[in-house]
């Protein structure tokens, strides 16, 4: 599905979330500034690691890991050939790395995605050198009952037509509400993603419609 969608998905990103996807993944990555080798999972186009390469004084590498090839080659074109990028196809749920090679890690609108947090979150303890920091950021149920229901009016309801009017992959936008509705509430995401053993929090975005949670190893 990603391959055939990722034509679409930064112009429908950008307009099924007027522009604030962008807002809060600036707002996600700014604690990695200092991080020296970055692993940005299922990182998509590049727009995680288009956001920490803008932070100023950022001077670490980042690996792009993705199971989508098309995804990866529009990373590459949106990224340039940039000698502090490297791209890697594999799995988030079973990660081709060492143990403790990473300062940080972060992962941006792809939770919903996964089969497994429990295994996911496994990999990133795994994978970070201790004292690291993973990111996460994703869309997230409102915790308000009157933002909520608005919120998923909009969700479930307006972006499946929206959609119509912009890409003729309509059946991914039908996928991406369903893929809430039967997504994690907040706290049970956090304890799936640090069952391991990390320690983590989570703060809201917008209003409870989009979450980040930091985790972190000891």
């Amino acid at each position: 599905m990603f391959d055939d969608i990722s034509g679409d998905y930064d112009l429908m990103n950008r307009i099924i979330s007027f522009g604030l996807d962008g807002i809060c993944r600036r707002r996600a990555v700014q604690p990695h500034r200092d991080d020296k080798i970055i692993l940005d999972i299922c990182s998509g186009t590049g727009d995680m690691a288009k956001e920490i390469l803008r932070l100023k004084g950022f001077d670490g590498h980042i690996i792009l890991a993705d199971f989508s090839m098309k995804m990866r080659e529009l990373a590459r074109q949106k990224l340039g050939e940039n000698q502090r990028v490297t791209y890697v196809i594999c799995d988030a749920e079973n990660l081709p790395f060492e143990d403790s090679v990473f300062d940080g890690i972060t992962n941006g609108y792809s939770l919903r995605n996964l089969s497994d947090l429990k295994a996911f979150g496994s990999e990133i303890e795994r994978t970070l050198k201790s004292g690291g920091q993973a990111t996460i950021v994703d869309v997230a149920h409102p915790p308000n009952k009157v933002i909520a229901r608005l919120f998923y009016i909009y969700f479930y309801k307006l972006i499946p037509l929206i959609s119509r009017l912009f890409t003729k992959k309509k059946y991914a936008y039908r996928y991406l509400p369903a893929s809430l509705r039967t997504f994690l509430k907040q706290d049970e995401v956090l304890a799936a993603l640090s069952s391991t053993g990390l320690n983590g929090d989570y703060q809201h975005l917008l209003w409870g419609a989009v979450a980040v949670y930091r985790l972190r190893k000891k």
